[in-house]
């Protein structure tokens, strides 16, 4: 029974991964009636229920919404039409499409780097399942009442499939519990916890003289120039090509984005890589090492956008408060109105 439990951090990701890839040809929502009737009847009562219906995941819209933009660019339609705002929903909301498609992707491969860094014992192995798997418990909810409904509407297909999702519910508990009650030690590429500081290693002392005081303002104005250039020669062109190029503009992000992702696996694995493991291993932890990062970064990005709106906010509503006492207590405001 042990070795079963230990090997569960395997095979729950696995369960997880097929669930996602269900998902992403088949989706589910609930359709509500049109109508409401006054009739009392067994079959009026049974249409006024809301249903659970089968739709195309998110392939499907995908594949759908390109279509219907190149019916919409067709030379066919009259020339006097105005299409231009609709196209430009159309492509926005295919963009969304894509970038849940990507988000989709980025979560299938973080199940593969869990079940990865969990075999090589990496040290940021319970931080990757710390995230997988209690998302993964909110994910696989829903889609379980989702059969649940379905099953009640006599769907064949929901039986096999809520087996399916149960299992794998209950061995991701299970996983994961096995992986937060694990004492043994996480030791494996060590030298990955370090790679953003190895850069820092044979510099030479920065001078830390202090110069002149034209030094300070003359940084001042470089950092200004170098903005008014990035501005005019990056910023600027970006915002134009995203604006009417969306499609090409998305494919160019995606190229670099994963351009650069590849010279980070390449660089971790060349830092991290064990010689006792064979490449592949290496190139697989270097892939799920670059998944922690995206998730460490993310993280951090959003809690201090977070505090910087709480900030903010509460800067904001001090002002108005201070400016509400000042006001009804000293009068100052409607004084200056005299003048």
């Amino acid at each position: 029974m042990t070795q079963f439990k230990k090997k569960l951090p395997i095979l729950s990701p696995l369960f997880i991964a097929l669930v996602v890839l269900h998902s992403l040809f088949v989706d589910y929502t609930v359709q509500f009636p049109d109508f409401i009737s006054s009739e009392n009847s067994e079959t009026s009562l049974q249409t006024m229920k809301p249903q659970v219906i089968a739709e195309n995941g998110i392939m499907g819209r995908i594949s759908y919404l390109e279509s219907f933009l190149i019916e919409l660019e067709s030379k066919e339609l009259p020339i006097d039409t105005e299409m231009e705002e609709t196209k430009d929903s159309v492509k926005r909301v295919l963009i969304g499409q894509k970038l849940l498609l990507g988000l989709l992707f980025f979560y299938l491969f973080l199940n593969f780097s869990t079940a990865v860094t969990y075999v090589t014992r990496a040290w940021f192995h319970k931080s990757m399942a710390h995230v997988l798997y209690p998302v993964s418990l909110v994910v696989l909810l829903p889609k379980i009442f989702f059969q649940l409904n379905l099953m009640v509407q006599k769907d064949i297909f929901s039986y096999f499939y809520f087996v399916f999702l149960v299992f794998t519910y209950i061995i991701t508990i299970l996983a994961y519990r096995t992986i937060i009650k694990d004492k043994e030690s996480y030791e494996g590429f060590q030298s990955l916890q370090f790679s953003s500081s190895l850069e820092e290693e044979g510099r030479s002392p920065s001078n830390t003289k202090t110069g002149t005081y034209f030094a300070p303002i003359f940084h001042v104005l470089v950092i200004i120039l170098i903005g008014i250039l990035i501005g005019n020669l990056i910023y600027i062109p970006l915002f134009l090509l995203q604006k009417h190029y969306v499609s090409e503009f998305s494919y160019f992000i995606f190229f670099l984005i994963s351009l650069l992702s590849v010279f980070y696996i390449f660089n971790y694995n060349k830092v991290g890589g064990e010689a006792k493991n064979p490449n592949w291993q290496n190139l697989s932890v270097s892939f799920a090492y670059l998944q922690y990062r995206f998730l460490r970064n993310g993280f951090m990005s959003i809690f201090s956008t977070i505090l910087i709106i709480l900030f903010v906010t509460f800067l904001f509503s001090l002002l108005l408060f201070n400016i509400d006492v000042i006001q009804n207590n000293l009068g100052l405001f409607g004084k200056t109105t005299e003048f």
